[in-house]
């Protein structure tokens, strides 16, 4: 659900205790930095000698996140700790929370309090996919982001009153995919369906030059119906009430066809 008032929660949250600026950011540098980083090799596959099988385990106050990487694409296994200390190994422990791979696959990225970042294996039309999960294994969101802008947070009341939660509030580019073309013959109709979608206003962008220098590389494809890939600045803020995505004008949108 999106909705455009929330911009002036979300701007409150960036502006009071934001950790960054407005440039573009490695997502890991706004993150919490683990109290430590333990790397425990596992055996080598002979059928792929080049790669480093380890298991990875991030400590933080209250969890752990392991990653059990067999050298290929994504973890084999991603998985959260209780505790503060807990053992790392390939073995799972009691209490161990392993997210499902339904939910999520990729790799580890950071921990902002008690949201934990998980990013995708590859790329995606310039962006890279993420997903925010709970120590208790719960995925909150996911999404595509082309460049991190902030992370940023604030208090929530815990159960006995005491500001124990934080709600959170990023800011970034988002890489979303349109179901259908602009540059299309239906492109109006097209940008008026991804406005009520994004909250996106004013004309649509022009990404007719994306679309030719595409048909150019490939003359025998006819490509103008293929889909759009649309660039924009959000506010996304996750809280009690659930995660809402909000259009803000921090750069003008672009567009592209999707790879």
């Amino acid at each position: 659900m999106y909705w455009i008032g929330l911009c002036l929660l979300a701007c409150g949250f960036l502006a009071v205790g934001s950790a960054g600026s407005s440039t573009a950011k490695d997502v890991a540098s706004l993150l919490d930095r683990p109290l430590k980083v333990i790397h425990v090799s596992l055996p080598r596959d002979k059928e792929n000698p080049q790669a480093r099988p380890e298991v990875r385990c991030s400590y933080y106050p209250a969890f752990m996140v392991k990653e059990i990487d067999r050298g290929e694409e994504g973890a084999a296994q991603l998985s959260i700790l209780p505790g503060r200390n807990p053992m790392c190994a390939e073995k799972n422990a009691a209490g161990e929370k392993v997210i499902s791979p339904d939910d999520w696959t990729g790799y580890f990225r950071g921990a902002y309090g008690d949201y934990i970042f998980f990013d995708a294996e590859d790329g995606w039309n310039g962006g890279m996919g993420f997903a925010v999960f709970t120590p208790g294994a719960k995925k909150l969101f996911d999404d595509v982001a082309g460049q991190w802008r902030t992370v940023s947070g604030a208090a929530l009341p815990g159960p006995t009153g005491i500001a124990s939660n934080r709600a959170l509030a990023l800011r970034y580019v988002r890489v979303y995919g349109a179901k259908c073309s602009l540059a299309a013959a239906d492109g109006a109709a097209c940008w008026q369906k991804v406005q009520r979608t994004t909250g996106l206003e004013g004309p649509a962008p022009d990404c007719n030059a994306d679309y030719a220098r595409e048909q150019r590389r490939t003359p025998k494809t006819a490509v103008l119906d293929d889909p759009t890939v649309i660039k924009y600045e959000v506010a996304t803020t996750m809280a009690g009430k659930g995660t809402h995505i909000t259009a803000i004008g921090g750069m003008r949108p672009t567009c592209r066809p999707e790879d």
